[in-house]
């Protein structure tokens, strides 16, 4: 094979590896479809491609490119987990418009997105302290009073520990059937302790940090934007994140006799 058509070909792999790269991230953390779908092929375009295809569902994206010398590229990444983190988005969306703008080398490119991938976050004690200091807003939103904070806030730190420490193989639902769980029997101790307390309010601030809104107002958002299939899956998704919620608290009710909470 010609030196020449090889490396055109690598060009065109790499390319569309790193527009990937950026897409799967913007997917991972809670991206609308149509978002990463248009900034995988705005970025392949500003490097010259003249035919750019992506499709993309919540679990999936599957992208072909052909450049200029009709060098050619198809990959697929699989996406087993997403969250929603509004921070590595918008990093990952301004890395798309400097590349787009400035067009600079792709090892630059390669290099930002290992940045990004290397990026930390916050310590696990600010995240812990966000968690506590969440739920007990929400308990106080709900009408709850100074019992009802703390021992919200306490529920908070429980599934801060469950979403952090938990194995790598408890997937989401998982986590969120454990997170009900545990929270309805913080709210039934609460009950015990103090009986004028009101566990409802300390199980509903608690948990309003699992409530899929943001997943349902994005998937409602990729069906209206045409993207039927995904905007089903993560709809489902999202359904099926909250009855799991649900099915944690009944749990525990079941276990405490449904009194206490």
């Amino acid at each position: 094979m010609d030196v020449q058509k090889i490396k055109n070909e690598n060009y065109a792999d790499n390319l569309l590896r790193l527009a990937l790269d950026v897409g799967e991230g913007m997917l991972k953390n809670g991206g609308e479809i149509s978002r990463v779908e248009d900034t995988i092929e705005r970025i392949c375009h500003a490097y010259g491609a003249v035919h750019v295809e992506v499709f993309t569902i919540i679990s999936v994206i599957h992208a072909s490119v052909r450049m200029g010398d009709d060098s050619y590229s198809s990959q697929m990444r699989r996406v087993k987990s997403t969250g929603m983190n509004l921070t590595v988005l918008e990093e990952l969306n301004a890395l798309s418009r400097e590349v787009c703008r400035e067009k600079p080398s792709l090892t630059y490119f390669d290099e930002k997105i290992h940045e990004l991938k290397q990026h930390k976050g916050y310590s696990p004690i600010v995240s812990m302290l966000a968690w506590a200091l969440a739920a007990a807003s929400f308990a106080v939103f709900f009408g709850g009073g100074v019992w009802e904070c703390l021992w919200a806030a306490l529920a908070g730190v429980v599934m801060f520990c469950i979403d952090t420490y938990s194995p790598r193989r408890m997937n989401a639902i998982a986590k969120n059937v454990m997170s009900a769980f545990l929270t309805s029997l913080v709210a039934g101790v609460s009950v015990l302790f103090h009986a004028n307390g009101n566990g409802s309010v300390i199980i509903m601030g608690s948990l309003m940090l699992l409530v899929p809104g943001v997943s349902i107002g994005t998937a409602m958002r990729d069906i209206f934007c045409g993207d039927l299939l995904s905007g089903t899956l993560r709809l489902l998704q999202s359904c099926l994140s909250a009855l799991m919620l649900a099915f944690g608290y009944i749990l525990a009710a079941t276990l405490l006799g449904g009194g206490a909470i």
